[in-house]
């Protein structure tokens, strides 16, 4: 299908729809609206998006970054009628059917809103194509993960855009927070209202508060900035602190 983005009575159609569906779970997905000629117009040229299932973030971010390449990076990054037009075409990756019925969740995981500071990171399908923008490389911790799912390390991390700016920070995390024997996030990084030593949910943007107060971290390596944390942020294996020669060692590509 050619790629078309919601004009804003497209976004208030789809709203409806959710309203609705939480209502009825078996409400099948309104896919006329995708080609209402009212309700939607050309993004421009002629980018097609196919049906297909995504195994996980990681391929909805490698397929969305491949066909949005023609357009521009910015443009896309505030498109609200595109980014929700690709959550109906895309809406049984992100909001799959158990048995017949849908668990409809917040509009703002389906209706992108660039301009909201609370929402725009939660929207499922723009997060997994700005997850691979920011990292490339350095992307395991948030994209090895459900498209269907809004997990709490993603959320902690894309909420927080002074720590996403910071050049090095996805090879810091990755290396933090990976672990390489279990090949799956570290346990208890991510913790709730009960703050943990080194925890990415508390104590990580808090450091990084102090540190910019001090340090220009826009310059610094992985590995300096790894040194500047401390110890708190250090894994222990056998109840040694792991420094930064062994991070280094372990640290896959991500």
């Amino acid at each position: 299908m050619i790629v078309r983005r919601f004009n804003e009575s497209g976004i208030q159609s789809f709203r409806e729809y959710l309203d609705a569906a939480r209502l009825d779970p078996e409400l099948p997905p309104p896919q006329g609206l995708l080609q209402d000629e009212k309700l939607t117009e050309n993004v421009g040229g002629m980018m097609r998006v196919d049906r297909r299932s995504f195994t996980n973030r990681r391929d909805a971010a490698v397929y969305l970054n491949d066909r949005l390449s023609p357009l521009d990076d910015e443009e896309v990054r505030n498109d609200a009628g595109l980014w929700t037009w690709l959550a109906l075409f895309f809406f049984d990756e992100i909001c799959p059917p158990v048995d017949g019925r849908r668990k409809v969740r917040n509009d703002y995981l389906y209706v992108y809103e660039p301009h909201n500071q609370r929402h725009f990171y939660r929207h499922l399908l723009f997060l997994a194509w700005r997850i691979l923008k920011a990292s490339p490389s350095h992307n395991r911790l948030f994209l090895d993960t459900p498209a269907s799912s809004l997990d709490k390390i993603t959320q902690t991390v894309f909420a927080s855009l002074y720590i996403t700016r910071i050049p090095c920070i996805f090879d810091v995390l990755d290396r933090l927070y990976w672990d390489c024997d279990r090949d799956r996030p570290r346990k208890g990084i991510a913790v709730g209202p009960k703050v943990a030593p080194g925890d990415l949910t508390h104590r990580l943007p808090v450091r990084i508060r102090q540190l910019e107060k001090t340090f220009d971290l826009q310059s610094l390596t992985a590995d300096q900035l790894i040194e500047l944390l401390g110890d708190e942020f250090r894994p222990t294996f056998k109840g040694k602190k792991v420094g930064t020669a062994e991070l280094v060692s372990s640290a896959g590509a991500g």
